[in-house]
């Protein structure tokens, strides 16, 4: 089958999971990816990439200015491909693969991240907002086929009047190839605790750093954070005040996993901001591939990343108490109550969450979609 991945823009890293599939499919399948603007600097992504805004003397950020005029030519580009399918990521910004299909006649397949979704439940009362509803509704109404990478974000995108027919959960999963457990972790050091993520209110950093000083004399350990974002400044300040606090700033894919690899446990308290909550968490599934136990909030499609009690534990959304209980708790697990927990991670991410077996069945929705 030949296949067109099509998407607004395109960044490697982070965003693996756009060829994440079709690096795995691509001895059983043809792919091309079709975006609007792209920064590959990864050699591992071997899929052609083919992208319209102009790159002379210009950052990504300039570029991604300037992608509306170049939708026509990712149309007519898809178009020339002549492809058996397109699969559409994020519903935004979709017209150049809604308009390919419509005038090919290609099935389209188009899967939901989130963002999406929350643009369609956002009131439509600015030029931006309208331009979201018409790519989401467009999108939806030409799919043939409509994944969703959770069924919280099913169940989301069916209250907002989508097809329910046409949605199917799909959850991405992770490389268990890649992302594998490290050596055994040496007791003599104190444990790490360790976040990765945007530096926003939603991805709960400051929830994560208030919890780390409540416990810490009672639960020694050492707090990672890795990331950025608008919170940047502030977490740079507690980092200089508190010597068990360490940050790191934007790492690459290969250092993360390092660190996951080390780390005693992974904190992601991603919580409700602006309407908005985590669709999936793909980090999470990421360390406990690493044998990494988790700690998250119980919101949004977070639920369905963790096996709670036996890979991680759940606290109640933005619930402070219950998240910096659960750190102490699992900052005080011995030794073996901790090897049980990453045997427990590892094998809930290899049954139910890998890369493999999301792409056994992404490759039969290809196949039902072609079909239709």
């Amino acid at each position: 089958m030949k296949i067109a991945i099509t998407k607004s823009t395109l960044r490697i890293p982070p965003t693996y999971f756009a060829t994440a599939h079709a690096e795995k499919l691509k001895d059983r399948h043809e792919f091309r990816v079709f975006t609007l603007a792209a920064d590959i600097n990864d050699a591992s992504v071997t899929i052609p990439v083919t992208d319209f805004a102009p790159r002379a003397g210009l950052g990504f950020r300039q570029r991604e200015l300037m992608i509306p005029a170049f939708m026509p030519l990712m149309t007519l580009a898809v178009r020339r491909y002549r492809p058996d399918l397109i699969h559409q990521h994020f519903a935004t910004w979709s017209l150049p693969a809604v308009n390919a299909s419509l005038q090919s006649g290609a099935p389209l397949l188009t899967t939901l991240h989130g963002s999406d979704v929350v643009a369609l439940g956002n009131p439509a009362d600015t030029l931006m907002a309208k331009w979201h509803h018409r790519n989401v509704l467009a999108a939806a109404a030409r799919s043939r086929r409509i994944l969703a990478v959770s069924r919280y974000l099913a169940g989301r995108a069916v209250e907002l009047g989508l097809d329910a027919a046409k949605i199917h959960v799909h959850y991405q999963g992770v490389d268990t190839d890649y992302f594998v457990p490290g050596p055994e972790r040496s007791g003599a050091d104190a444990p790490v605790v360790l976040f990765v993520g945007t530096l926003n209110t939603q991805k709960g950093i400051r929830d994560l750093i208030d919890a780390s000083l409540a416990v810490w004399r009672r639960a020694h350990h050492r707090l990672v954070v890795v990331g950025n974002g608008p919170l940047r400044d502030a977490v740079q300040e507690q980092a200089a005040s508190h010597p068990h606090i360490e940050f790191l700033g934007r790492l690459d894919r290969e250092q993360v996993r390092g660190l996951m690899q080390r780390a005693w446990l992974l904190v992601a308290p991603s919580q409700e901001a602006g309407g908005a909550r985590e669709a999936a968490g793909l980090v999470l599934l990421e360390a406990q591939a690493c044998g990494t136990p988790v700690l998250a909030y119980r919101s949004g499609g977070i639920p369905e990343m963790v096996d709670d009690g036996a890979s991680g534990l759940l606290a109640a959304e933005a619930d402070y108490p219950g998240l910096q209980a659960a750190l102490a708790d699992l900052l005080r697990l011995s030794a073996a109550d901790h090897r049980s927990m990453r045997r427990a991670a590892r094998r809930f991410v290899e049954e139910s969450r890998s890369l493999a077996g999301s792409c056994r069945e992404l490759e039969r929705h290809y196949q039902d979609t072609a079909a239709c």
